[in-house]
């Protein structure tokens, strides 16, 4: 929970990541990228012009051909107090899709990377978002279970610990991947049904349900845009339809003090 003798600091980390998304925008703007505020993002820039106020991290999407066209320019194009963290450049890399990472951790970082990375501190997530054939499928259902398991054999060969039978076997398969192995069967997983004639989008790299996640392709279309602090951010098209199903109807509504939470755990 997010007490009030953390505002100063929670808002100063906010501030540091609007950096890092300002000069995300000036690169995509620069080679004609488009991208979407997506999830916590998307909904604080419908619901508050701005972050979440409880909010640690920051969230966009791209579609798949954007993605890597921004994964192969940004690396030389970033400014200096950033790094482009993904499998392609960062050894032993930890997650399943780009993170746009704040050099100086000085004041914030996040421990359970350190032994992985010096550069642990306030960061940008960009999730590739792909296409599917259906609402929902028996082979998408697979597809989802796939990535939930190379993202645990990822984990847990990187830095969680096996907490029950499950986690165990896991951990037992991940011992006959090495970990850019696991990314490229992750990628591969993640492209199965990218077929331009597939009328649907999904965030596969999201942590909620692929069902929450998948859309008709005209749900994204030309992106809107609307106010996010002090500058103007690209939304879907059909951003409140997304919002309603991943959050509810009523993902307007203030939730309760208790559900008020930080996800990211920076020191």
């Amino acid at each position: 929970m997010v007490y009030k003798d953390d505002r100063n600091k929670l808002r100063k980390l906010q501030l540091i990541e609007l950096d890092i998304l300002k000069e995300v925008d000036r690169i995509c703007k620069k080679y004609h990228i488009t991208y979407y505020m997506a999830e916590g993002s998307l909904l604080g820039a419908i619901r508050h012009n701005g972050f979440i106020p409880w909010d640690d991290d920051l969230d966009i999407m791209m579609l798949r051909k954007d993605y890597e066209h921004f994964l192969e320019v940004a690396p030389l194009e970033i400014n200096k107090n950033y790094e482009i963290q993904h499998s392609s450049t960062v050894k032993n890399y930890w997650s399943p899709f780009i993170k746009v990472r704040y050099l100086d951790n000085s004041e914030f970082s996040q421990a359970h990377i350190r032994h992985l990375t010096n550069h642990n501190g306030p960061l940008l997530d960009i999730f590739p978002v792909d296409n599917v054939s259906k609402k929902d499928s028996f082979g998408q259902h697979l597809q989802a279970i796939k990535i939930k398991l190379y993202r645990g054999m990822l984990g847990l060969k990187l830095y969680n610990k096996p907490r029950n039978i499950k986690s165990w076997i896991v951990y037992f398969l991940a011992k006959f991947y090495t970990v850019k192995s696991i990314h490229e069967k992750l990628d591969k997983t993640f492209k199965k049904y990218n077929d331009k004639t597939n009328k649907y989008l999904v965030n596969l790299a999201s942590y909620y349900s692929y069902k929450k996640q998948t859309f008709p392709i005209k749900y994204y279309g030309k992106p809107r845009y609307v106010k996010f602090e002090d500058m103007l951010v690209p939304v879907p098209k059909e951003a409140k339809k997304i919002l309603a199903k991943i959050y509810g109807d009523d993902y307007m509504k203030i939730p309760p003090l208790e559900k008020r939470i930080t996800k990211h755990h920076f020191d």
